[in-house]
């Protein structure tokens, strides 16, 4: 097996037109706007009285006040400087709804809602592809339960996706082996047999040994745990990743998908703390990674060398993107 040079630069979403998750459908509240970074741009998600959800740039053209500082008022964002009024479609009027031509539109964004999250789409609105959108499974009905996370890491997309990949290699986990990998042209999926250690151990449903799956692409990564006995799902993890500044920042969106064990406490209280266990034991060395990202720039170094077959394929993936990137514009 060859070595690769790993790159684990952040990368702006200016230069990769993505859909990212940005918000939890229920954090932004009827008649309320939200200001968040994707990449360096910030960005105002507004939900208005009446209609779909939508996202501006968060600074009004006039003298680049926030306008996620601002008051939703109907179907407009007002600027709180001088309550100058911006549409959905980034149109300018007074505060007397006369349209202005000066100062000029605001910048609008590719924002759509699915599966109880908030998207936002980095490339040219015109071009955003809600059948792009990050998928994750649903599990319905009073077997499963769900939680969902937003957590913000300071360490870049690819480091971070290269850490889930390497879940394996803790020792909260168990005695792990890799088993192998299929690659398609946007997504990599990497197979492990793992004899699992308390608290992994017990996990509702979790026969030993078992079997995980990371299904990983540009913005997301898909974590399913299962008997290796007859295959059953026992428990489903999704992240989706924003980048949120130059200086390597990303938000995490989790959604944890856990089926219900009926042997122990009541229902859904047994799910939900499973669920966070569960979360709590995926990012339980969140330190590990921003100190690998502080020893990274202090380095002057763009990445590390390395054998793992997932981290190969991780830095074709992205090098085929930066390429494809490159060519269309």
């Amino acid at each position: 097996m060859g070595m690769t040079h790993t790159l684990l630069q952040p990368f702006d979403p200016d230069h990769n037109a993505q859909w990212y998750p940005a918000l939890r459908s229920a954090d932004l509240r009827h008649q309320k706007a939200i200001g968040v970074y994707c990449g360096s741009r910030p960005v105002v998600i507004v939900r208005p009285e009446a209609g779909l959800v939508f996202a501006l740039d968060d600074r009004c053209t006039h003298r680049q006040v926030p306008l996620s500082r601002g008051v939703v008022s109907g179907t407009f964002i007002r600027c709180p400087l001088h309550g100058i009024k911006f549409a959905r479609s980034g149109r300018c009027y007074s505060p007397d709804m006369v349209l202005e031509e000066m100062p000029p539109r605001a910048e609008g964004w590719g924002c759509r809602e699915k599966e109880g999250w908030i998207f936002l789409y980095s490339g040219n609105a015109d071009d955003a592809d809600e059948a792009l959108i990050p998928a994750m499974t649903h599990h319905d009905g009073k077997d499963w339960c769900h939680e969902t996370f937003i957590r913000e890491i300071n360490a870049p997309v690819p480091l971070l996706m290269d850490h889930v990949q390497r879940f394996g290699r803790r020792t909260t986990s168990g005695s792990v082996t890799y088993l192998d990998q299929n690659i398609t042209e946007q997504q990599i999926s990497s197979h492990y047999r793992v004899v699992a250690s308390t608290p992994l151990s017990v996990l509702p449903g979790m026969a030993r040994p078992w079997r995980a799956t990371v299904d990983t692409t540009l913005v997301d990564q898909n974590v399913y745990f299962s008997s290796e006995d007859d295959a059953t799902l026992c428990a489903e993890i999704w992240l989706g990743y924003m980048p949120t500044g130059r200086d390597g920042r990303t938000r995490v969106c989790g959604k944890i998908s856990i089926r219900q064990d009926h042997t122990r406490l009541p229902g859904r209280v047994s799910g939900s703390l499973w669920a966070k266990l569960l979360w709590k034991l995926l990012w339980k060395e969140q330190s590990l990674p921003e100190a690998e990202w502080s020893a990274i720039q202090q380095s002057g170094r763009v990445g590390h060398s390395d054998f793992f077959p997932p981290a190969q394929a991780m830095q074709d993936l992205v090098t085929k993107n930066n390429q494809r990137m490159a060519k269309e514009g």
